[in-house]
């Protein structure tokens, strides 16, 4: 043909003792940035256009995109199907001139005799299928004249088919294949990782194949053997197919290999975490079920017993140890009904089931709404609350009145919890500096360090007692948290034990 590439020494010597002596070999020569130079052979038996210089490669051959530059040099790519009767083998070789050189080497006669082998089986098997019988349970039952080890994978368990090839009885591990099922991952440990890649092949509807890298095994004569596996999806089942390969291009094969399992290893920890992904939104989805389904006879129990603590007649009726019991049965079910509630939020709020409603709204307005939640257990404790809220500037404060008011109660009942009768509690707001300010503070017992630097971190179900023996739920904070991350404004606590605490929510102001 008109154009006729120059071989250097190096691509000369290549071709010489790596490329095989088959019929058929068509050969580009590329520049350094993947534009065709120069061809030889019989393209047309690979490429479905003409070639023509400086076409890029990945518009002339698809198959090889992502492929240029090489990963290595040089790399070869075993069995790639080109066309839909058409493969081949190619090699990818980079020059002392910096030019890429693709040599296609024809294989579809090889294909072609494995597709006849395929064919004369499936025939077989269909005049003489026996239930009862391994071999004849399986189109690639005859695999081992090719040295194939053939399995058919079903249920997570590896059962052989067929003869097995004599390559096999060189292993150490030889013994383990008399075992039905095959424990392949304990004879080869690199299938673990394959199957990971496997399964995109497996689990399809579609007739796929899915080919792994190459490993190598240590035979009982202290030799190496090199091995590869193929995963097949055929006829709606699942087979694993592993084969010798010599040791051409060992060194190249251990490159690709490492990236392979490092990919692998990628696709798992992904595969995991969507996994992982589906339980956690599993989890908050039942519970937030639950705890809506739980609340409604919780209630119910709660109306029983005021109802029975608010009857004279009874109470009268009642020795003072069963009027203890009646009273706490009443805390016990109201506690457990604060429980509910903050754990239906806490689930919602991790689904993402719920949305904010901005509007302007006044602090003091938040301040009212708290006393009001908070007014029987501030008069239990004798505790004096304290509004100060900032009223001079034009600030105009932007959010969800609902979820905020929620989250500064929270805060604020936090704060009864931990200081003793007779203290003192002040929630209000001031400007600081280029932030609009909402602080809860009180004069509790305080908290030290490495308490206070760990009590936004979800659900803390290790809770302190209050100075009245309180039970919390550890999800308290955890709701204010997420509350504040979805407006976007943040919050952060001073503490010393002994000194109270200060709990200041941080806004942003537009400038």
């Amino acid at each position: 043909m008109s154009n006729r590439p120059e071989f250097t020494e190096a691509i000369t010597d290549y071709i010489i003792s790596k490329i095989p002596p088959y019929i058929g070999l068509a050969v580009l020569q590329l520049n350094e940035e993947g534009r065709l130079i120069n061809w030889m052979g019989p393209t047309h038996k690979y490429l479905d256009e003409k070639p023509k210089k400086e076409i890029e490669i990945e518009l002339l051959a698809p198959f090889l995109t992502g492929m240029i530059p090489p990963m290595i040099n040089p790399m070869v790519l075993p069995h790639v199907q080109i066309k839909t009767e058409q493969y081949a083998e190619i090699h990818i070789v980079e020059d002392e001139l910096m030019h890429l050189w693709v040599f296609f080497v024809d294989q579809t006669r090889n294909a072609e005799k494995l597709q006849q082998l395929l064919q004369e089986v499936n025939n077989v098997r269909l005049k003489h299928y026996n239930a009862t019988s391994r071999s004849a349970a399986s189109p690639f039952a005859a695999f081992h004249l090719l040295d194939f080890a053939s399995f058919v994978y079903s249920d997570k368990t590896y059962r052989p088919i067929g003869n097995q090839p004599v390559w096999i009885k060189e292993l150490s591990q030889a013994k383990l294949f008399s075992e039905d099922p095959v424990p392949m991952t304990e004879i080869f440990p690199f299938i673990e990782v394959f199957q990971y890649e496997a399964a995109s092949c497996w689990e399809g509807k579609s007739d796929a194949k899915i080919e792994s890298g190459i490993w190598e095994e240590d035979s009982i004569a202290g030799r190496k053997i090199y091995l590869k596996a193929m995963a097949i999806r055929h006829n709606h089942n699942n087979y694993l197919l592993i084969k010798t390969v010599n040791r051409e291009g060992k060194q190249d094969n251990q490159l690709i290999q490492k990236a392979r399992e490092q990919k692998l290893t990628l696709d798992q920890l992904a595969r995991t975490e969507r996994e992982l992904k589906k339980l956690l939104d599993f989890k908050d989805q039942f519970v937030s079920i639950v705890s809506h389904d739980l609340r409604s006879p919780i209630g119910a129990v709660i109306g029983i017993a005021n109802l029975l603590l608010q009857d004279k007649a009874l109470l009268q009726k009642l020795n003072e140890k069963q009027k203890e019991l009646l009273v706490d049965i009443n805390d016990e079910m109201q506690r457990l009904l604060d429980y509910n509630d903050k754990l239906y939020h806490w689930s919602n709020l991790e689904l993402g089931n719920f949305q904010l409603h901005f509007k302007s709204i006044k602090p003091a307005n938040i301040g009212k709404y708290v006393e009001r939640m908070q007014h029987i257990k501030l008069n239990q404790k004798h505790i004096r609350l304290v509004q100060q809220f900032e009223t001079q500037s034009n600030f105009e404060l932007k959010a969800d009145e609902t979820l905020l008011s929620q989250a500064i109660n929270n805060l604020v009942g936090n704060a009864v919890k931990f200081t003793p009768e007779g203290g003192t509690i002040t929630i209000g707001s001031q400007i600081n500096g280029s932030d609009y300010e909402i602080y809860v503070s009180d004069t509790g017992i305080g908290m030290p360090a490495e308490v206070s630097n760990k009590l936004f971190e979800g659900f803390n179900r290790r809770s302190t007692l209050g100075t009245y023996g309180e039970k919390g739920t550890g999800l308290g904070l955890g709701i204010v948290k997420k509350i504040l991350e979805a407006h976007r404004f943040n919050i952060r606590v001073e503490s010393e034990i002994g000194q109270g605490s200060n709990f200041i929510i941080s806004i942003a102001m537009k400038k």
